[in-house]
C-alpha cells in the first residue's frame, strides 16, 4: 500500500533537508519515535500503546533534494521517501510511504493505511512547525 502526503514549508530545501535527514532529532516531529540509534540502524516506535524495534537503512541520501529509509519490523516493511523542491521562497516535501504487509497484518490493511495517512499529514505538519518557528 502506498500512502502520500505534501506540504510546502517556508524555509529552503537545504533546511528542510537537513532536518529531515538528522535521524537522531526526528522523535522531535515524528511522535511515534521514541528513539533511534543511527549507529546500530535501530528505532524505536509506539504503535497502539507498546513499543517496537524496527531496523533501518538509508538508502538514498541526496541532499538537498532526497531523503529515503526502508525499515523492517517483524510483518512490516516501510519505504518512506522525502522529495523536496523548491518553491517560491520555500520548499515543496512529498512525503511518500510504501507499506508491505505479510502475515496476519496482511488482513488489517484498512486500518493500518488510515493510521498512516494521518500519521504521515501530521508528521508533516509538526515538521513544518519546527521549521518555521526558528525564523
Amino acid at each position: 500500500m502506498k500512502v502520500e502526503e505534501r506540504i510546502e514549508i517556508a524555509r529552503p530545501p537545504e533546511e528542510v533537508y537537513a532536518v529531515i535527514a538528522d535521524l537522531r532529532h526526528a522523535p522531535e516531529w515524528q511522535p511515534s519515535l521514541v528513539r533511534v540509534d543511527v549507529e546500530r540502524g535501530t528505532e524505536v516506535r509506539r504503535i497502539g500503546g507498546q513499543e517496537r524495534e524496527a531496523s533501518f537503512d538509508v538508502t538514498r541520501n541526496e541532499a538537498p533534494r532526497l531523503f529515503e529509509i526502508v525499515s523492517h519490523a517483524g510483518p512490516v516493511r516501510a519505504w518512506a521517501t522525502f522529495e523536496l523542491t523548491p518553491v517560491g521562497h520555500g520548499t515543496r516535501v512529498d512525503l511518500s510511504l510504501v507499506l508491505e504487509l505479510s502475515g496476519a497484518l496482511r488482513f488489517a490493511g484498512g486500518m493500518v493505511r488510515g493510521r498512516a495517512e494521518r500519521e504521515a499529514r501530521e508528521n508533516l505538519g509538526r515538521l513544518k512547525a519546527l521549521l518555521e518557528r526558528e525564523d
